[in-house]
């Protein structure tokens, strides 16, 4: 390989990475947007909730026994606690759809390198599978032990090997 088909690989590699880089920085910067929006809507949520528990506060001390769901601004409250919550729904459902959207744009991405890199436009082919061969097996191999018989050293040739005595267990044979 000359040093100018090198230079231009690594080129090539540099502009991949940048804009794989570039995309994944969109990507968290749109999530962090939805995931800023949302909070702020629960935020409101919460807010709403409040208001409610005061409106009935007031209401108690009118009337022992307020009838919460007659008062129009209590029911004005919750109508705007559903109306957040399916806008919280909507944020979460954009943040899926950004996701998505930028993965399969990588994936689109990675596709089209690959057929430049191998000079074609169709897919690569799929891993081939032995002939005979049962799915499943021949993966995992069963952890087995050796046991190996110990072997004392033979002695160099020429030399004469001492035994020791064997200690006496007090057994009678």
């Amino acid at each position: 390989m000359d040093k100018s088909e090198f230079w231009n690989k690594l080129k090539k590699r540099l502009v991949e990475v940048s804009t794989a880089a570039a995309d994944f920085t969109e990507e968290q910067a749109l999530i962090g947007k939805l995931k800023f929006d949302i909070l702020t809507l629960k935020r409101k949520i919460d807010h709403r909730q409040r208001e409610i528990g005061q409106r009935i506060c007031e209401l108690a001390k009118e009337d022992p026994r307020p009838l919460a769901f007659n008062d129009d601004e209590i029911v004005r409250l919750i109508t705007e606690i559903d109306e957040l919550e399916v806008q919280v729904i909507a944020k979460r459902d954009n943040i899926t759809l950004v996701s998505d959207q930028v993965r399969s744009k990588r994936q689109e991405q990675q596709k089209k390198a690959a057929s430049e890199a191998t000079g074609t436009t169709e897919p690569p082919p799929a891993k081939k599978t032995t002939a005979g061969r049962k799915k499943g097996t021949g993966t995992k191999r069963k952890a087995t032990t050796t046991k190996r018989k110990r072997t004392t050293a033979k002695p160099k040739s020429g030399g004469t090997r001492k035994s020791t005595p064997r200690k006496k267990t007090g057994k009678k044979e």
